[in-house]
């Protein structure tokens, strides 16, 4: 199970957390640290560093076409990003594939109109993916809450 979460800091828009692992999806998109063949990190628990977010960019193409491959990650993540990047008008094309059952990471290709680089609309994507899920949570506990109360005035009717 993971969190979607803001981070109010510039620099890490996004943040996935896990009981006992947070790490940065998508650092500061204006730096190096996502072009080309790059990575970002995360620190587990034991301290070791795991990549979690590579960019594979063929040589010679411009960074409107690009695959991200997302490290211990499946089908919940990839599909409802999915999703949510294709609703953006400026993608091309948008897909995402496990390379085989046993590994748990996902290639994730967006391809662009324009010449707008990739990272955008993958951004824009895990963004809006976090304020529908940050809606979902919402309306839950609210609805949770509405629940409990009348449950626990059932319960009190119940006794007289």
């Amino acid at each position: 199970m993971c969190w979607l979460t803001r981070n109010y800091n510039s620099q890490h828009p996004v943040r996935i957390m896990r009981p006992g692992v947070t790490y940065n999806v998508c650092a500061d998109y204006s730096g190096t640290e996502l072009r080309q063949s790059g990575s970002v990190s995360m620190a587990t628990t034991e301290g070791a560093k795991k990549p979690v977010l590579e960019v594979v960019q063929a040589e010679g193409c411009d960074d409107s076409s690009v695959t991200f491959v997302l490290h211990d990650e499946d089908h919940t993540l990839g599909n409802s990003l999915r999703y949510m990047i294709m609703k953006n008008p400026e993608v091309e094309f948008c897909g995402y594939s496990i390379t085989h059952p046993s590994e748990s990471k996902i290639n994730f290709r967006i391809q662009t109109r324009g010449g707008i680089p990739s990272v955008e609309p993958f951004r824009r994507g895990l963004n809006e993916l976090m304020i529908v899920c940050q809606h979902v949570l919402n309306t839950f506990e609210v609805s949770m809450k509405e629940y409990k109360e009348q449950h626990k005035q059932e319960e009190a009717m119940d006794q007289f």
